[in-house]
């Protein structure tokens, strides 16, 4: 009989929270809130007095803040009362854009992370950074998701892009891209597939002025399975935000045989290298939108084979599985 329980705190809707929530089931009574709450600033008291409602009803062992934002902001203070354990899990942005946007910024991730007991970082770079915020001392554990390896199917002339729609993710600069890219006969055939949601009707637009609108596919918000058809099928698959950890979607198009174009950040420095395992693309060239045709110019075998045996060994599920339940179970003993 399980019992302990987690509660997750983070987008529930998100492929990522609950495939999290999977690494725990088989050990723990796993919760995860309930759709349609509004933690805004506008909303930030009814938020949190819906946390509290939630705590006091869930009774869980652990609350498991994964996405070190507002929302993570709130659960801390609505578990004031309650000193339930907590587990700060730092995602990306929250720890490598969020702080920089100001002094309130900064001061809630430090709040977040002083009242957490147990720490997680995805990749090097990111764990690197979140030290400048975590109390001096406490140390954080190097995991990831992991993956389930995706199989690759006859490869067809398509570009695949299912980053989210903010304007962190460059999904216009994409679009621009890939119509230069096509505006040349040899590359005329190809096509465009945005997965995601939030800006389709801004972005369709943009693909009617550029004269590409026959040649873009908008799929929306794609489930595990149709995400991983359009792994599996496209020939490209490009990720070019202006700030990233090391990204599950990545590790996902390696393991399909898919040739990645990726933005030059910081996060990549080791586990990324320019022609070898992806084209990686500066800010300058991005904006020149006259990169992709280069990555089709690579060794495709020799990459093939580098990023199968890196997924291998730095996204391996099993292992990543059992760093996050010995941070539960640790803190589930230490009560």
């Amino acid at each position: 009989m399980k019992n302990k329980t987690l509660l997750i705190i983070g987008n529930s809707k998100s492929i990522h929270t609950k495939r999290l929530s999977q690494f725990f089931t088989d050990e723990y009574e796993v919760k995860l809130l309930p759709e349609g709450l509004d933690f805004s600033i506008k909303n930030f008291f009814k938020a949190k007095q819906s946390l509290k409602e939630i705590i006091s009803k869930t009774k869980p062992d652990v609350l498991v803040l994964y996405q070190l934002n507002l929302t993570a902001f709130i659960a801390i203070l609505a578990n004031k009362k309650y000193k339930i354990s907590v587990f700060s899990i730092g995602i990306g942005s929250d720890i490598l854009v969020m702080p920089k946007r100001g002094f309130l910024y900064k001061a809630m991730l430090k709040y977040i992370l002083k009242n957490s007991q147990a720490y997680n970082a995805g990749s090097p770079y990111l764990l690197e950074q979140m030290q400048q915020y975590c109390p001096k001392g406490k140390e954080i554990i190097l995991a990831n998701l992991g993956i389930e390896p995706i199989q690759a199917t006859e490869k067809q002339k398509i570009i695949y892009s299912n980053r989210l729609h903010s304007p962190l993710y460059r999904i216009d600069e994409v679009i621009k891209a890939f119509a230069t890219f096509v505006s040349k006969p040899q590359y005329s055939d190809w096509q465009l597939v945005i997965a995601a949601t939030g800006k389709e009707k801004e972005f369709q637009q943009l693909t009617e002025a550029l004269n590409i609108k026959d040649k873009v596919k908008f799929v929306g918000w794609l489930s595990q399975k149709e995400n991983a058809e359009y792994y599996s099928k496209s020939k490209i698959y490009i990720s070019i935000p202006m700030s990233d950890s090391f990204p599950i979607s990545l590790m996902e198009a390696m393991s399909a045989e898919c040739l990645c174009i990726i933005s030059d950040l910081p996060s990549y420095k080791g586990l990324m290298k320019h022609k070898e395992n992806s084209l990686i693309v500066s800010n300058e060239e991005i904006l020149k939108a006259d990169y992709i045709e280069q990555v089709l110019e690579l060794d495709k075998k020799e990459i093939l084979l580098r990023n199968k045996a890196f997924v291998e060994d730095y996204a391996n599920i099993e292992s990543n599985k059992q760093k996050f339940n010995l941070i539960i179970q640790n803190l589930v003993s230490a009560e």
